[in-house]
Formats: structure tokens, C-alpha cells, sequence
């Protein structure tokens, strides 16, 4: 199960690139990123709603006790969509979503805040070797402001997407199922958009038949398939390794950028992916060595009794 959670997030990672790539052919179309991410979430609630009332059983069921952290999950889910497409607005594709893919290091800092784990020296060293990756993929001259800008949500877009997976991995405990969460994420998704939509520019779009596929593919293809693969595989995979399977996304949007929008990288948000890539990497291998490292033996028989006779229970 923890190789067909690898899996699934490998995939959900493709189809995340090549939404961030589509999404941005509809921004240069005059579509705003607030606009696209309430148009997403009417659509795929549309058309994943209906499909689960043909799945036998309770497919919509969320057990009481755990609906405060499904509504957690949805409202985050609002704030890691509208900021991904913002931060895609403000630069190019690849390095807004690598900057998506800090959420390993705001795994760490919760995790030390609310956790009480202890952050080591290399932890810190790994942190201070991504922000200069993030400071290379932002660039510089004429357009710092905007880039600074673009800087600041997409690193509130890597907050909002490690609690995301932080709540997703937390979900199988409770009882909550990954195609559950998936549609309670797209109706509360909704239903805030909809409140919002007098102060946005739905209203006035004008759609051709170029913008509609553009829409069907983001909200169908590459919005219900990867968010379920992801919470699918989040009830396998931890968080941390979750996210460095989901640096793959950079790559994708990368080559669909290129092909759609003749978009390029200069040698500068190259090496700020390849710095990016690398502290999650290395983080990735510091947490594969703990995790990896033998359990201490019990000191006395009288200390190993109750391990027994717990397993034989």
C-alpha cells in the first residue's frame, strides 16, 4: 500500500504541473486566478457530486467527530488553490509551483511548534540552502516589486499546502475516507466562492470554446484526479516524503509551459529548482535515516513482557 501511495502522488503531481501550465494560458486570456479557482471548484462539485451518489454505500459520510477537520481541510484547501494561482499569475509557472513545494520545511516548524520536535543544526542549514533557491527563482531587476510579491504568496501557498498534507495524513485515523474529502473539499470550496462571487469578475467573462476545454481539462483532469490520488496517498505515504514526490509538479509545468506558452528558465531559477530540490531532498534523507534506525531492545525481561503479551493479544 505505501508503493500504490508513492504512485498515486507521483501521478497527482503530473496533473498538478499540467494544471499550473493550463491555468496560465487562461491568465494570459484575461481569466484572473481568483475567477479560475471558484470556476474550478463549481465545476469539479459538479460533476464529482452526481458520480458519487452512484457509489453504493455512504460515499458522502464524514463521521461527526471528525467534521471539524474536514471543514479545517476544505478551508485550506481555499487558501492553497486561490494563492497557487495567484503566485502562478506573478511568475512563471515552474518556480510558483516549486515555491508550493517549500511545504516540507513549514512541515518541520509546525512540527516543532506544536509537536515538540526538536529542530537540529542541519535542519537549519537545509532551510537557509532553499530560501537562496527561493531568492534565485524570484530573480531580480525590473520587476523585483512584482517578484517580491509573487515570493511572498507562493510561500503562503507552501504553509497552506503542508497543513493541508499534515491534516490529509491525520485523516485516516479519523475515519475519514479519501473520496469523502475529496468532494466536502470541492462543496466548501464552493460554497466560499460563492459567497465571494459579487466581488470577482465571473459574471463578466466571456467564454469561447478555447477557454471552455482550457476549464474542463483544469477542473476534471487535473483538479478531482490528482487532489484524490494525493489524499489517497497521503493515507499511506507521510507528509514529508509527499511533498518531495510532488517536486515532480515543477518539471511537468515546466514542459507544458514551454509548449503552450514558449515559456523558458534562465539559468538563475535553474539553479534556484536544483537548490530547492536538493533541501527537500536532504530533508527527505534525514528523515529516512530516523525513521530507519533500530528501536532500542528492552533492558529487562520484565520490560519485554508487556510487548509480548501485547502482540499475542
Amino acid at each position: 500500500m505505501r508503493a500504490m501511495g508513492m504512485v498515486a502522488i507521483f501521478v497527482a503531481a503530473i496533473l498538478f504541473g499540467a494544471a499550473g501550465a493550463a491555468a496560465k494560458v487562461l491568465f494570459v486570456g484575461n481569466v484572473s486566478p481568483l475567477d479560475l479557482t471558484a470556476i474550478r471548484s463549481f465545476v469539479a462539485c459538479a460533476v464529482l457530486g452526481p458520480i458519487m451518489a452512484l457509489i453504493p454505500g455512504r460515499s458522502f459520510h464524514i463521521p461527526p467527530p471528525a467534521r471539524p477537520m474536514a471543514l479545517a481541510a476544505g478551508i485550506i484547501f481555499v487558501v492553497v488553490n486561490a494563492t497557487f494561482y495567484l503566485a502562478i499569475d506573478m511568475m512563471n509557472v515552474a518556480a510558483a509551483i516549486t515555491l508550493e513545494y517549500t511545504s516540507p520545511f513549514f512541515v518541520l516548524v509546525l512540527g516543532a511548534l506544536f509537536g515538540g520536535k526538536r529542530i537540529r543544526g542541519r535542519d537549519c542549514g537545509i532551510v537557509a540552502l532553499s530560501l537562496v533557491g527561493c531568492f534565485l527563482l524570484t530573480g531580480g531587476g525590473g520587476e523585483w516589486v512584482r517578484l517580491s510579491a509573487g515570493l511572498a504568496v507562493g510561500l503562503a501557498c507552501g504553509l497552506a499546502f503542508a497543513i493541508f498534507n499534515i491534516i490529509g495524513n491525520a485523516c485516516k485515523a479519523r475515519g475519514i475516507g479519501a473520496t469523502a474529502l475529496t468532494f466536502w473539499n470541492f462543496a466548501i470550496s464552493s460554497a466560499v466562492w460563492a459567497a465571494a462571487l459579487p466581488f470577482l469578475g465571473v459574471h463578466r467573462l466571456e467564454p469561447t470554446a478555447e477557454m471552455i476545454a482550457y476549464i474542463g481539462f483544469i477542473a476534471v483532469v487535473a483538479t478531482i484526479l490528482p487532489y484524490w490520488l494525493l489524499l489517497f496517498g497521503l493515507r499511506h505515504v507521510d507528509a514529508l516524503p509527499a511533498t518531495v514526490i510532488g517536486l515532480l509538479d515543477p518539471l511537468a509545468a515546466g514542459l507544458m509551459a514551454y509548449f503552450l506558452l514558449g515559456e523558458t528558465l534562465t539559468p538563475a531559477n535553474m539553479a534556484g529548482i536544483a537548490l530547492v530540490s536538493l533541501s527537500v531532498i536532504l530533508v527527505t534523507l534525514s528523515e529516512r535515516q530516523k525513521s530507519s534506525a533500530p528501536a532500542k531492545s528492552p533492558r529487562s525481561p520484565a520490560e519485554g513482557a508487556p510487548l509480548l503479551e501485547a502482540n499475542n493479544g
